[in-house]
């Protein structure tokens, strides 16, 4: 346990740092949420395809882990969003944001640096078929269940599949995941020069990411109850990588680091755009709420997950 605290320690008191530069105002918080930006859009997508396109296409793409974390991920958004709907008692697609909240991991901030650290740079392609997931099927699932609940006037179906495809389609790190593919495929190779300025890019995604993780939590508080908020916290932290681990009980075996690394991923703090979701319906302060106690509880939960995981194989 010592030497698993050692590793992921530093991660989460960069999270921490972030936090207190944040309300010490030795960062202004606009600061932080444009290193957000800065990791999403550049950061991170060049990370992705670095990945990805110095990989053989065939070791990208498991499909085992892809159907059990695809599995998985839909059964905890499905749970989630029933029990939400019958102890709200308030329509099924008012609480696409419960679903997406006890489904939908901070893969790439929090995900990429703990599977690098703990796992190895062999399991990042883990990394990459979980935001696949999440780009491809979660949030598009969410967002078309909030746009048909929004659309009052119904202004159609094809208006609302399509506002969606577009909100996916500019989502950077698909481009980038789907430009890797594409190199990888073709075996194709970026000039030096372009080469260098995707590994520079690449290697700042962990630390900034981390730090703005801090710095954006740094602006949230309680809000409510703790019932309702401690019941989405155990739904990501609980019910995602559990349901996680019932599919791949039951799909062929693959490499035993991809498991991990499958549980890891379902087990991380919901993904950090979750209260701007809710805030359409007026659930911003409790899933903001959510979030921090979620990220607070990660710490414990993930390192106790990961040693009873690891003395189990």
């Amino acid at each position: 346990m010592s030497s698993l605290l050692a590793t992921t320690a530093p991660l989460f008191l960069l999270i921490v740092i972030g936090a207190f530069a944040v309300r010490a105002d030795w960062m202004p918080r606009e600061g932080t949420a444009a290193m957000g930006r800065y990791v999403l859009s550049f950061a991170l997508p060049a990370l992705m395809f670095k990945t990805l396109a110095q990989r053989p296409l065939d070791d990208i793409i498991v499909a085992p882990f892809l159907a059990a974390y695809v599995a998985g991920s839909l059964i905890a958004f499905a749970i989630g969003l029933g029990v939400a709907t019958a102890v709200r008692r308030t329509p099924l697609f008012d609480n696409a944001f419960f679903g997406l909240g006890v489904s939908m991991s901070n893969s790439g901030y929090l995900g990429y640096a703990l599977i690098a650290q703990l796992l190895g740079e062999t399991a990042l392609n883990a990394v990459a078929m979980a935001i696949l997931t999440e780009v491809l099927v979660i949030l598009p699932l969410t967002l078309i269940l909030i746009e048909v609940h929004q659309s009052r006037e119904h202004q159609g179906m094809l208006h609302t599949l399509g506002k969606v495809v577009r909100v996916v389609a500019q989502n950077p790190l698909l481009l980038a995941i789907g430009l890797g593919l594409l190199f990888s495929g073709l075996g194709w190779h970026l000039p030096r020069a372009l080469s260098g300025t995707v590994d520079l890019l690449a290697g700042s995604a962990a630390a900034v990411a981390l730090f703005a993780i801090g710095g954006n939590l740094a602006g949230q508080r309680l809000h409510h109850g703790l019932d309702g908020t401690l019941a989405i916290a155990a739904g990501k932290l609980l019910l995602h990588p559990a349901a996680v681990l019932l599919m791949l009980a039951v799909v062929p075996a693959f490499d035993p680091t991809l498991t991990q690394a499958a549980v890891i991923l379902a087990g991380l703090p919901m993904v950090t755009i979750f209260p701007l979701l809710a805030q359409h319906y007026g659930q911003g302060e409790r899933c903001a709420s959510a979030l921090l106690v979620t990220t607070l509880l990660s710490f414990v939960t993930l390192n106790l997950g990961i040693w009873l995981f690891a003395g189990s194989g």
